[in-house]
């Protein structure tokens, strides 16, 4: 199912029995862990809130550049994602306001969500394709089941509507957070937002897909034949 990530990467899909979860738990580690750990470590030795929101950022900014030279190509998302950051931080530090690095995951789930709900106007929306990228062997059955079955179809654009909805939702808490909590709060709740997000949404999101019928052709487990099917 789609995911808010935790850096802000471009919505992932997240369900049971996924093979793939090894980079996202990477993702997990290096972005949030990472980041959380480096803010409060530097908090704790008494560096002040913006320079250690900035360089929380870094893990993740790294991750963002090595992912780009190994792959050898540009990828929208990730280049997104560190501009915004960049531009945000450099902000910040000309202000000297840590409330401007506090919502900087909020200026990526604002376009994000927009851009979702914005694919329910194109061929295929969003979350389907991300599904595909996170689910080859499965790309081809799903390439078939969205042109000969309509339920499958709306049952991906209710998908795309509801994380369109969440990323939404989710630029309107973390805004409200940055600016009413206290700064050194606001990390902790941010990734906890997003920890929470994630993996609430895995319920209606299965359960849209499990209404359509679509669920275990896509992710059940295939029954084994029966003796007397095979001797058939």
């Amino acid at each position: 199912m789609p995911a808010l990530p935790a850096a802000r990467d471009a919505p992932a899909v997240i369900t049971s029995g996924n093979r793939r979860g090894r980079p996202g738990l990477q993702t997990l580690l290096v972005d949030v862990g990472g980041s959380l750990a480096l803010y409060y470590g530097l908090h704790a030795a008494g560096v002040d809130d913006v320079t250690a929101l900035a360089l929380s950022a870094g893990p993740s900014a790294v991750k963002t550049v090595v992912t780009v030279a190994r792959g050898r190509r540009v990828q929208p998302t990730a280049v997104a994602v560190l501009v915004v950051t960049t531009v945000v931080q450099v902000a910040s530090l000309i202000t000297g306001d840590p409330r401007e690095l506090l919502v900087r995951n909020a200026l990526l789930s604002l376009p994000s969500g927009l851009w979702m709900l914005a694919t329910l106007w194109t061929r295929r929306p969003l979350t389907f394709q991300a599904t595909q990228i996170l689910f080859p062997r499965r790309a081809a059955l799903m390439d078939e089941l969205w042109e000969r079955d309509p339920r499958f179809r709306r049952a991906w654009r209710s998908i795309t509507v509801m994380w369109g909805g969440a990323l939404l939702l989710d630029c309107a808490l973390r805004v409200l957070m940055a600016a009413t909590l206290p700064v050194p709060v606001v990390p902790a709740l941010d990734t906890a937002l997003t920890l929470v997000t994630v993996v609430a949404m895995q319920i209606p999101t299965n359960v849209v897909l499990y209404r359509s019928g679509s669920w275990h052709l896509l992710f059940g487990r295939r029954r084994a034949p029966s003796m007397k099917e095979s001797v058939r």
